[in-house]
């Protein structure tokens, strides 16, 4: 089935009174009060020219650029630095799953236009003359199954080694968004084809409709793009000749759509205090970024976002990714602050942790994290222990035939762990563990304690951190939250991990004695997976506190072709009485390890699971 631009991989909001009183623009999830009176805002017909523009990405398997379909743009004169999308079925149809969105024909007066999940029968009201989005429900607009709304985009359609077997959601406050006061945002009616169709500027439909899928559309003035990472991709991006400045109505149009962005997509803003701001606008103003993000200089702009996630946002997953086009690839952004949180919980830890853990088990005593063993087994007389550790969940689309076929020529007693995202003969992490399951299964009760080592843990893909949880304990429960709206969604998979085509027994450790070890380089998935590890109540978590990351990232684009990411709206949590609790700030080990040593002491960390069994033996 085909998926929104790419496979999906959560925020808390500014909430402000149900009104748009002046010129100010307000987003609330109150239910909508019919007898305020509404600001009325003119309506612009436009006049725009069509220029149909190729959709292009990157086939991996092909090795070349393909075209995946084309999309009209309109360009208006005068302003053609923002082009225009229209709302209407066919582009929504190339843009989205075939089918999943239908938008109505404008009114008869123009003034709103109807956009309807087909799947929940939810709806999108653009309002024209209140310049407002109002969503009916929000999460049941971007649902893409009845069974439960998207959570990180990995399980609605699972792979053939899991399947759902239980999948809850408590829906959300409606939620409006008025974008009176952001009067660079010009939606307007295009008279095409014989019909009048609402046209939204490419960076605000990308913001509305592509962001809650975890994508962007990139536009270079000549070709859309969905995705500018692979090479051949970035070359033809980047070929677009620099201008190192913008027009006016771009900046200003860019800012405007960036506010728009995080009010509606950031993910942290109740944690970071930005909740306390009614809008970022506001928030942008008071901390004296507004200046620099209306600046016409690109450098000056590129800065300014760079400050925003390394320094204001600094929360591991906000990152300023790649220049504009109109920049160019080859100048160096560093913005003008200094992150805080690079230094004190990444760069400083990672020292004196891959340090020691390079004395012990790599190759070295620098500070870079050196390739370690993936399995290990320390004999015990009560039972010997397994030690299971990787530094990222690696992922692709891989079906269960082909895994079988990487891992002909992989041994898990001597494959070692690269660290950074691949392992050295590109085995991924679900390879990895059907590996290591097959081998601890071999062992039968010779094998009494698996230790999963998370230590230098950056996280990685929702759907592998899934399999991981269900091969420890039986099956995985992830939970998300949704701020925006209050939302909440459960859903529990199984995984089929020894790949014989059924779920039992022999998928799982869960009748081992389970310990997990983290430390402050775990993060994103490296620290769900031991929270939901630690709320289960069957496994022992050992080492020192986590470094959180409750959310899910999503990339984005500035208007002005700017690539950054985020901390989405979709944040992973636990659910306990019914409410919903972030994992921000980490999970705190059962047992501390203070000295960093100790942690890859494989002889004292079979003591000390050898010591804990013993004590909840009552020995």
């Amino acid at each position: 089935m085909k998926k929104f631009f790419l496979p999906a991989v959560f925020a808390a909001f500014c909430l402000a009174a149900c009104s748009n009183a002046g010129d100010t623009y307000v987003i609330n999830n109150v239910v909508e009060d019919s007898s305020k009176t509404e600001k009325t805002y003119s309506i612009r017909v436009a006049d725009l020219v069509q220029k149909v523009t190729d959709l292009r990405q990157y086939d991996a398997a092909a090795g070349k650029i393909t075209v995946n379909c084309q999309i009209p743009l309109g360009i208006m004169a005068g302003k053609e630095d923002i082009p225009y999308v229209p709302i209407e079925n066919g582009v929504l149809d190339n843009l989205s799953k075939e089918g999943f969105y239908k938008a109505s024909d404008a009114t008869a007066d123009g003034t709103q236009v109807t956009v309807t999940n087909t799947v929940t029968g939810s709806k999108l009201v653009i309002d024209l003359l209140h310049r407002k989005f109002a969503f009916e429900n929000y999460d049941a607009f971007y649902q893409w199954s009845l069974a439960y709304f998207d959570a990180a985009g990995l399980l609605n359609e699972p792979p053939d080694y899991m399947e759902m077997t239980y999948g809850a959601n408590v829906a959300g406050k409606p939620l409006t968004l008025y974008w009176g006061g952001l009067q660079s945002i010009d939606i307007v009616l295009w008279r095409r084809d014989g019909k009048t169709v609402a046209a939204l500027p490419l960076q605000t439909f990308s913001d509305i409709f592509a962001a809650p899928f975890n994508a962007s559309l990139f536009y270079n003035g000549t070709y859309l793009y969905t995705n500018i990472n692979a090479a051949p991709i970035a070359a033809e991006y980047y070929s677009a000749a620099p201008t190192g400045t913008r027009s006016q109505y771009l900046t200003d149009y860019c800012y405007d759509e960036l506010c728009l962005n995080l009010d509606l997509n950031y993910g942290l803003k109740a944690i970071h205090g930005i909740d306390k701001f009614e809008n970022f606008d506001a928030y942008f103003d008071f901390v004296g970024l507004r200046g620099p993000l209306k600046s016409k200089d690109c450098l000056t702009f590129s800065n300014a976002i760079w400050d925003i996630c390394k320094f204001y946002f600094d929360d591991g997953h906000a990152e300023f990714m790649h220049n504009s086009w109109r920049l160019g690839k080859d100048v160096t952004v560093t913005g003008t602050k200094f992150s805080f949180n690079d230094y004190e919980y990444y760069k400083n830890p990672a020292k004196y942790i891959a340090k020691g853990r390079n004395i012990k088990l790599g190759e070295s005593s620098t500070d870079k994290v050196d390739p370690v063993l993936c399995y290990q087994r320390i004999p015990d007389a009560s039972g010997d222990t397994v030690i299971v550790r990787f530094d990222y969940f690696t992922s692709n689309n891989s079906k269960k035939a082909d895994l079988e076929k990487d891992l002909e020529n992989f041994n898990v007693e001597t494959e070692k762990y690269a660290g950074d995202k691949d392992m050295e003969d590109g085995i991924v992490t679900v390879a990895m563990i059907h590996a290591v399951n097959k081998k601890i299964k071999a062992a039968g009760d010779g094998v009494k304690n698996v230790v999963l080592d998370l230590s230098c843990n950056g996280g990685g893909s929702c759907r592998t951190a899934a399999f991981v949880l269900a091969w420890m304990l039986g099956e995985a429960s992830l939970n998300f939250s949704n701020p925006i709206t209050g939302s909440k969604c459960t859903a529990t998979y199984k995984a089929d991990v020894n790949f014989n085509g059924s779920y039992d027994d022999g998928d799982t450790i869960k009748d081992k004695n389970l310990f997990c070890i983290i430390s402050p380089l775990s993060f994103s998935c490296g620290n769900m997976v031991p929270a939901m590890l630690k709320a289960s109540g069957n496994v022992t978590i050992l080492g020192a506190t986590s470094s959180g990351g409750t959310c899910t990232v999503q990339p984005s684009c500035a208007a002005d072709g700017t690539v950054f990411r985020f901390s989405s709206n979709r944040v992973m949590c636990a659910i306990k009485n019914g409410s919903a609790y972030d994992i921000d700030r980490g999970v705190e080990p059962h047992y501390a390890i203070n000295e960093p040593l100790n942690f890859y002491d494989m002889t004292k960390i079979a003591q000390l699971v050898h010591d804990i069994n013993d004590a909840k033996l009552g020995n």
